[in-house]
């Protein structure tokens, strides 16, 4: 579902279950934090404040504060340990979220002027607030259960504000990752859940004083953004670096070409990565029929797709069909694996990543999904577009296994057409 529908506020720097501990740890910002401890605190009370006001106001309800901190608990968990699950399907949060921006939607109609109001502002986009403003501050709010800390099953009998609760904890999970991804750390979720809890507290009782003044979270803010503007500097130094040692290495490997610059056989020296297995290339397909699935863990066409991967696969395994699933450069192990565990993969597939994205270099656009069909002697086929070419893709499986090679027929790029006439030179300047 698109997590977006609901107001997480913005994050810093405009960036982009029961979880047991052995020891209750003392979470406190004092003169010993750290400022990746700071940082957390900070995003988290961006994240509390921003939603402790409007989350009310357009949905109806109170935050109930036990199910947030839970949702975020279990999405850092999720995050780390790729078996564990989060208490709420992608089923559950769809039909939640929907019913939620259901309310949302009538609670805005409702504070829409009629005809004769709207007239009466004259054009004033001031006075249209300010009258909205009222009118949705005058709409009932219904108070959460009271927090106790205690940690939250989420289940079919929960009210579905506690789960509408878990699921924007779910969100500021996923926020808190990805942000401590861009800045190649993973940050302490302990403080940011004291900077949600704190923050929405203060929302509700203005004379709270946060352990992190203003002036200090606007000092904290600015330093990553200097930090995340040099980390993004150096991260493009290094992916130019990186792309030309691509480049270089797979020189070497691509051979004869086709008419549109791809290799004209699957090379299986091609260097990968074993993730089912201790591949280290390509060569577990060589000499068989082939089917290569080219994705992304993070492409949800690649999600929607694999499952059907994985039918053919099984389909056409007892009759000679070798199946490899090739994981972009982009990716890392832990997202793999999740991806195949949600795509319930099984030994009929063996996965390799492409750490050093060679054979994307090779044999990819950049774009995923990719399913290539490999006859015995290395040629093959690619088909760009799975679904709407999977029906041939099958057709052709079978012939392959039955002694009739796939054939790929490759047209040349057309070049660019050249302008009718060049553009006249501009007249000199007059002195």
């Amino acid at each position: 579902m698109n997590m977006k529908k609901f107001a997480l506020g913005a994050a810093a720097l405009a960036l982009v279950a029961c979880n047991e501990q052995a020891a209750k740890k003392v979470v406190a910002i004092d003169a010993n934090s750290t400022d990746d401890q700071k940082f957390a605190y900070m995003l988290g009370a961006q994240f509390g404040g921003q939603n402790a006001t409007f989350i009310p106001r357009q949905m109806g309800e109170e935050l109930y504060m036990d199910a947030v901190v839970q949702g975020v608990r279990d999405m850092v968990k999720a995050s780390k340990d790729t078996s564990f699950k989060p208490q709420m399907t992608d089923d559950s949060l769809q039909a939640v979220g929907g019913r939620y921006t259901a309310i949302a939607r009538n609670r805005a109609q409702a504070t829409r002027p009629d005809s004769a109001t709207f007239a009466s502002f004259e054009g004033d986009q001031q006075k249209m607030r300010a009258w909205m403003d009222s009118a949705t501050n005058a709409l009932p709010v219904v108070a959460a259960q009271v927090s106790t800390g205690a940690n939250v099953t989420i289940n079919a009998q929960s009210s579905d504000n506690a789960k509408f609760s878990y699921l924007i904890g779910m969100q500021f999970g996923n926020q808190l990752n990805a942000i401590g991804g861009q800045f190649d750390t993973s940050l302490d979720e302990d403080y940011f859940i004291l900077g949600i809890k704190e923050a929405a507290a203060k929302v509700k009782d203005t004379t709270l004083t946060l352990q992190l003044p203003q002036d200090s979270l606007a000092a904290v803010g600015q330093r990553y953004q200097q930090k995340a503007q040099e980390l993004r500097q150096a991260a493009m130094k290094k992916q130019q670096e990186e792309q030309e040692k691509v480049k270089a290495a797979v020189a070497e490997l691509r051979g004869d070409t086709l008419a549109n610059g791809m290799p004209k056989l699957m090379n299986y020296k091609v260097p990968v990565t074993g993730v089912t297995g201790k591949s280290t290339d390509l060569s577990d397909i060589a000499g068989k029929s082939a089917l290569v699935f080219y994705f992304s863990a993070t492409c949800g066409h690649c999600q929607h797709a694999a499952p059907q991967i994985l039918d053919i696969a099984k389909e056409f395994a007892s009759t000679g069909l070798t199946t490899l699933a090739v994981a972009s450069g982009g990716n890392n192990k832990v997202g793999i694996r999740k991806f195949m565990d949600n795509a319930k993969w099984d030994e009929t597939i063996n996965v390799v990543w492409d750490e050093t994205r060679e054979f994307g270099e090779l044999y990819s656009d950049g774009y995923v999904p990719k399913v290539y069909l490999v006859n015995p002697d290395g040629t093959y086929k690619l088909y760009g577009s799975f679904e709407s070419e999977k029906e041939t893709l099958k057709t052709e499986i079978a012939a392959l296994l039955k002694g009739t090679p796939v054939v790929w027929t490759v047209e040349a790029p057309k070049a660019a057409e050249a302008p009718a006439e060049a553009p006249a030179a501009p007249a000199p300047a007059a002195k």
